[in-house]
């Protein structure tokens, strides 16, 4: 059938001299030089590394469009003939080699295609090239790419973690079809041109309202491949609902924890030199801004008990990262935190967890213990506190194995389950994790909280609530990854001291807003939205059982 179709269209091409634009793509492996009429749809020339222009069918309503590679100047309304040889590049039917025969007329009328989603690639391939309009008003739901490429990945609707909703052994129908409907309501925009790096402050959306959740409308643009990835590019800005901004946490109870990503808090070596470290702030004056960014969302809630990711593991003297860190909250604040103190147990990873509290609100019993048992990437740490003489509970705070794929080998590959890789070595974590609770705080009020790098319905948090623990559940995810929101931070409480808390929240001025606000980058302030790429969690605590 194919080859009759190549042959109808050669037949009918010999009797009119040309071919039309939807007749092309059963020709596009013939390597040979095709006079074909259409469209002029859109002109995309200048300094932007696509150069050329878009033509559709020229017979009216016709759905078939095709980009051409060529610097001839033409109009778009234009009906245009030309010589060129049918292409794919990267998957995307286009035209070549042009020769511009003649403009046949001018002001010719532009067909728009209207659509709206669900659409599947088969869809998306038969509208390739098509100038078409989204009528659909689609959120953000991911920003990571727009710096680099220029491109915003909408979707129709809120994007979920697959196995933040369903577990991986027991639902794998329903993460199946979920992966599926998330994909079909999804759809990555980009710019009208291939360049890196695009100035993000000149394309089709204000940079600062990029926020994960916010509404775009005036979809317009031209269906283009990339591979095996459909994206539109935009031929006019977006119009944007700029979402509500989160509100400050304000917990009516006795006493308050955070639990909090820091981000990589380097110090270099803690006198303002050694610049850059391994991780974080790649100069003082970047560590500087970091410090305001974090500052102000700890000041905001203002925690009584503070414990903290992603800080640099050089110990707890003045040079140290958590002294300073300690210090700078001091210097700028109204409380006077000190660190919890260790014996000094704390491994050889370059980050690790770490807790602060006000000695005005709460004391501490013993120094605090980092586990360093050899299955934990970095060291679990406890730390036993008494409020208003009476109270006495456990925090312990915990920073899992990553999801990513490095150095990974056997069981902790990615099994292809949605859990990622290093899911076997996460479970451990969880495991020993529970017998050093069971062994030195059985039947103790104790609060285990952190980034544990799984989603809700993984194996580590599912291990972690089978004993005792009950995991609390919030209203905001802590995550965003590839678009898809989730929780990797979480807070688990024992049953004997469940009672004693208020309530938790999952702070939302992190994961939806863009990486370009961060202290790394030129358009940056000293706000605490994007101050982490995790949320943080703020516990309530009473002192007397509900």
């Amino acid at each position: 059938m194919k080859y009759l179709t190549i042959l109808f269209v050669l037949l009918f091409c010999s009797c009119n001299n040309y071919i039309d634009v939807a007749d092309i793509r059963v020709l596009a492996k013939e390597k040979t030089m095709l006079e074909i009429r259409g469209l002029v749809s859109g002109v995309v020339q200048g300094n932007n590394q696509l150069g050329g222009f878009y033509i559709q069918d020229a017979r009216y309503f016709y759905k078939k469009s095709v980009f051409v590679n060529s610097s001839e100047q033409v109009s778009v309304g234009d009906e245009v003939l030309l010589n060129a040889i049918i292409i794919e590049k990267n998957n995307e039917t286009q035209l070549d080699n042009v020769e511009l025969i003649k403009i046949l007329s001018h002001n010719r009328f532009i067909n728009v295609e209207q659509i709206s989603l669900p659409i599947s690639d088969e869809q998306w391939e038969e509208l390739e090239g098509c100038f078409v309009e989204i009528v659909d008003k689609l959120q953000i739901s991911d920003s990571y790419q727009f710096n680099k490429h220029g491109q915003l990945l909408l979707s129709k609707g809120e994007l979920i973690q697959e196995t933040e909703l369903f577990d991986a052994q027991d639902d794998s129908l329903e993460i199946t079809e979920l992966t599926l409907q998330q994909e079909l309501n999804s759809i990555y925009v980009d710019d009208l041109s291939d360049l890196k790096f695009p100035q993000i402050d000149s394309l089709y959306i204000d940079p600062f309202k990029v926020v994960v959740g916010a509404k775009c409308s005036n979809i317009k643009g031209f269906v283009s491949q990339f591979n095996n990835t459909y994206k539109l590019r935009l031929v006019n800005d977006l119009i944007v609902e700029q979402p509500i901004s989160p509100k400050l946490i304000d917990l009516d109870t006795d006493l308050k924890i955070m639990n909090f990503n820091l981000y990589n808090l380097f110090n270099g070596n803690g006198k303002k030199e050694g610049f850059p470290t391994a991780r974080g702030a790649k100069s003082y004056d970047a560590y500087q801004l970091q410090l305001k960014k974090l500052a102000s969302a700890i000041y905001a809630v203002d925690p009584d008990i503070l414990a903290l990711m992603e800080i640099e593991n050089d110990g707890e003297d003045e040079f140290s990262s958590i002294q300073q860190f300690c210090d700078y909250l001091n210097k700028h604040g109204d409380r006077e935190y000190e660190i919890a103190h260790t014996h000094g147990v704390i491994g050889d990873y370059p980050i690790k967890t770490g807790i602060i509290y006000d000695p005005s609100v709460v004391e501490t019993k013993y120094k605090a213990q980092y586990h360093n048992h050899p299955n934990f990437s970095r060291p679990s740490l406890s730390q036993r506190f008494i409020y208003d003489d009476s109270l006495e509970f456990v925090i312990c705070a915990n920073h899992f194995k990553s999801k990513g794929s490095r150095n990974a080998k056997g069981l902790d590959l990615d099994q292809k389950d949605g859990q990622a890789s290093y899911n076997f070595k996460r479970t451990l974590q969880a495991k020993t994790l529970l017998d050093i609770i069971d062994s030195l705080y059985f039947d103790e009020n104790i609060i285990v909280l952190g980034d544990f790098n799984a989603y809700s319905q993984e194996d580590p948090i599912q291990a972690l609530q089978s004993t005792n623990l009950n995991r609390l559940k919030t209203v905001n995810h802590s995550y965003v990854y590839k678009g898809k929101n989730g929780s990797l931070d979480h807070v688990f409480v024992s049953d004997n001291f469940k009672d004693h808390i208020d309530q938790v929240q999952t702070w939302n001025i992190n994961s939806i807003y863009p990486s370009w606000i961060n202290y790394s980058h030129n358009l940056a302030d000293s706000s605490y939205f994007r101050s982490s790429d995790h949320n943080p969690m703020v516990i309530g605590v009473n002192r007397y059982e509900k």
